[in-house]
């Protein structure tokens, strides 16, 4: 069994309280010492950080700040930073709860109840490997798929789906939907109508057999496919 590298890049840390904030960035600094981490302690914070300290790989953001409560603040940033990947880290983990975060666009969730140990694998999962990270609670704590990239280490393409029927383009637009973007966003990056991008959505849920967005991340992720690097996209 290969060791998950160590990721470089940045995270931004959103959690209200000072101590769970800290001591998570002493934590992350021991187990991921290559990883930059920047913390806001409000969803306002968060937003200035994300508008004036540069683009961040990752926001990992806990459901309850100071001035938000539950799925607002995510949605708040998937409205305003559609490019930007958010995993949820929250003590509230059930299913529930979780399939909400994944409805209102987060592309993972972590609980607070993790071990550090967890905490690098599913920080490893969701910046080096491309995977969707989701807790047992949902995932059902499946075995991972064997991995097929030449590197040994990262989960299977959704270009292997092209086996169901799938065109590359409907593949291209199902990446983006993994990372949480709306038919509007996707229209935009591919200069394509809402209604052509809906389509394509279509077909990939009727052929991977899933009833909506939610279930088909929960699908990818139980089977261990990998979310295709988000396009650079300049900040307006």
């Amino acid at each position: 069994m290969n060791t998950p590298m160590n990721p470089h890049g940045s995270l931004l840390l959103a959690d209200d309280h000072g101590l769970v904030r800290h001591g998570l960035q002493l934590l992350l600094a021991d187990v991921l010492p290559h990883l930059r981490v920047q913390l806001a302690g409000s969803l306002a914070e968060t937003v200035k950080l994300l508008q004036t300290a540069g683009r961040f790989d990752l926001v990992l953001l806990d459901l309850t700040l100071s001035d938000v409560h539950g799925m607002a603040g995510l949605r708040r940033l998937r409205e305003d930073f559609p490019y930007v990947p958010v995993v949820i880290l929250s003590a509230q983990d059930d299913r529930d709860t979780v399939l909400a975060a994944l409805d209102a666009g987060a592309m993972g969730f972590i609980s607070k109840a993790a071990s550090p140990t967890e905490l690098k694998e599913a920080l490893n999962r969701v910046l080096v490997e491309h995977r969707i990270h989701l807790p047992q609670s949902v995932s059902g704590g499946m075995a991972a798929v064997p991995s097929f990239g030449a590197d040994g280490g990262g989960g299977r393409e959704l270009s292997e789906l092209s086996v169901l029927g799938l065109t590359e383009r409907q593949i291209e637009v199902l990446g983006y939907v993994v990372q949480g973007l709306r038919n509007k966003e996707i229209a935009r990056l591919l200069d394509r109508s809402e209604v052509v991008v809906k389509k394509h959505v279509t077909a990939t849920l009727q052929a991977l057999g899933a009833p909506n967005r939610t279930k088909l991340l929960v699908l990818l992720s139980q089977r261990g496919y990998r979310v295709p690097s988000m396009r650079p996209v300049a900040q307006e």
